[in-house]
């Protein structure tokens, strides 16, 4: 087995074992770095699949590769298969880590280990985009002399400036909130 193809091998190996024990964060606190890791991951394992399918065509001679057009074909087309195969994987890790996420969430805020706050919308804004704004509000709430904002989308109007929000959160990640009442007042 090639350099490339050990590599690449533990790349995958790898991103299969963050998303295993990791990707159920991917939507609280530390899930930018690990988003990050699994793009960087991704992309080294394309690099080393595509250079093992590089040295398995070119074979022991590369001077006389841009010679020979159907190497050049076969090369394109395994490095083709290669990004296809990449894409699939991004995605599937993206959909697998989003999915372990809300399961995760739920799994807090389901469990007995939850408490009922009020809390208040602190601000609205628009977030521009590229072809209009975004209307949102923030909910900001406080957990033990600890404040926490979010984004919500505001579509319709939904939400007003200083309007009193029921949710519940989790005791153990207080970060983790369910709205359950929109004060209409």
């Amino acid at each position: 087995m090639s350099t490339g193809k050990k590599i690449s091998l533990f790349i995958i190996i790898s991103i299969v074992l963050i998303i295993y024990f990791f990707g159920y964060n991917y939507d609280y606190n530390n899930s930018y770095w690990i988003s990050m890791l699994f793009f960087v991951l991704i992309l080294f394992s394309y690099v080393g699949l595509t250079l093992s399918t590089y040295e398995k065509v070119v074979g022991e001679n590369p001077g006389k590769f841009f010679w020979y057009p159907w190497k050049k074909i076969k090369y394109v087309f395994l490095s083709g298969v290669m990004t296809v195969f990449s894409i699939i994987l991004i995605f599937s890790t993206l959909s697998i880590s989003l999915e372990l996420a809300k399961q995760r969430k739920y799994k807090f805020l389901d469990s007995k280990e939850t408490n009922k706050i009020i809390g208040f919308i602190s601000k609205l804004d628009s977030i521009p985009q590229r072809y209009g704004k975004r209307p949102v509000a923030y909910l900001s709430y406080s957990v033990k002399e600890k404040k926490f904002e979010f984004e919500l989308e505001n579509q319709n109007s939904k939400y007003k400036l200083n309007q009193k929000i029921k949710i519940k959160y989790s005791l153990k990640h207080p970060d983790m909130f369910e709205i359950l009442e929109i004060n209409r007042n």
